[in-house]
């Protein structure tokens, strides 16, 4: 996306206004999409930010991770992502590259479109209202699909989409799923999870599929 400056007056406003309103999630521990490998180098930067010793950066990880965590007298941030390369799994764009594919093209269509419209409206609202409105599930559906639509790419001897989808997307999406319940360690946990949009849809469902965890979403706070 080609956005302003969160690093500005304006926005730095609003962000304080963003974590007084998820603070009152009261969370005991905050997962982030940061690598697991980088969890000491991310909580070094926490704890170095708690000290006065570190600059913000505009990531999210920063501006709503860090601020929140310290808002509410956290002494650590969880890193919960995985994203690395699996043997057999196809490149999507060699792929498209190499066939033509008039639904590969439909699904970017799709993708600059939901960029255009998130830039437009985030141009024109506030970090929380833009929130509420990422989080809506109309939003979180129509992100879902375009992943449902690459799905059905190939063809019979080589389902190129449907070896991606399930072999990468919902196999890290479920390793994600299983490092924030490996956070649980009591039944008053409250764990807030900062998470890009595209992976909303899935994480939501594991969550609340598992019986095991209440989940509650963006505009129970914003």
């Amino acid at each position: 996306m080609d956005t302003d400056d969160v690093l500005v007056e304006k926005r730095q406003q609003e962000i304080k206004e963003l974590i007084e309103a998820l603070k009152e999630f009261k969370p005991t521990k905050i997962a982030l999409e940061v690598l697991t490998t980088g969890k000491d180098r991310l909580n070094r930067d926490y704890r170095n930010y708690l000290s006065h010793d570190f600059n913000l950066s505009s990531s999210e990880h920063h501006q709503i991770g860090f601020r929140l965590a310290k808002a509410t007298d956290l002494t650590e941030v969880a890193a919960i992502d995985w994203n690395e390369n699996i043997e057999g799994i196809p490149d999507l764009g060699t792929w498209a590259e190499e066939n033509s594919s008039s639904l590969f093209n439909e699904v970017l269509e799709d993708l600059r479109h939901m960029t255009e419209e998130a830039e437009s409206f985030l141009d024109k609202h506030t970090l929380k209202e833009y929130l509420l409105w990422l989080n809506q599930p109309d939003n979180v559906q129509r992100n879902h699909e375009s992943y449902m639509k690459m799905a059905l790419l190939g063809d019979q001897e080589n389902p190129v989409g449907t070896i991606w989808t399930a072999r990468y997307w919902y196999y890290r999406n479920l390793l994600i799923y299983k490092n924030i319940m490996e956070m649980v360690t009591s039944s008053n946990e409250r764990i807030f999870v900062l998470y890009g949009a595209g992976h909303l849809h899935l994480l939501i469902h594991f969550l609340q599929d598992s019986g095991l965890v209440n989940v509650e979403v963006a505009h129970h706070y914003l």
